[in-house]
This record gives structure tokens, sequence and C-alpha cells, in this order.
């Protein structure tokens, strides 16, 4: 595939100065446009949703582990 690119009869040409700048200000525009949708779609909220679902499941396994050990020591000490 690199070798459709080294062909001789067409010389390799860089963009102009103006191409360049007009590239790098519509990419940081991009960018700011792009922070800026991010923060007010809430990704730190969705986020927080996320650690709050994590508490909540361990708070659920904690206790089912602790009502699994009271079954078994009450099933243990009426044998």
């Amino acid at each position: 595939m690199e070798e459709q690119w080294k062909g001789e009869t067409v010389p390799q040409v860089s963009p102009d100065e103006k191409f360049r700048q007009d590239l790098h200000r519509a990419l940081e525009q991009t960018h700011r446009q792009q922070m800026a949708q991010r923060r007010i779609t809430g990704q730190p909220k969705r986020a927080r949703r996320l650690t709050k679902r994590r508490l909540t499941l361990v708070v659920a396994l904690i206790l089912l582990v602790s009502f699994m050990g009271w079954l078994w020591l009450s099933y243990r000490r009426n044998r």
C-alpha cells in the first residue's frame, strides 16, 4: 500500500500555511465544543451514578453474607 504513494510521477506537496492554520483552528474549536458538551451532559453525574451503584452492591453483598452467616450459626446451634 505504501508503494502506491511513492510514485515519482507526482511530486509531494505540503499544504500551505493558511490551510494548516484553518485546520488547527477548526480542531481546537471542535475540541472545545466537545469538552463543553461533556460538561453540559453531566459526565461527572454518570461517574457518581456508577459509584452509587457500586456502593449499593457492596452494601447488599455485606447484608447477604451477614444474613447467610446468621442462618448458618442458627442452624449449628439448633443441631
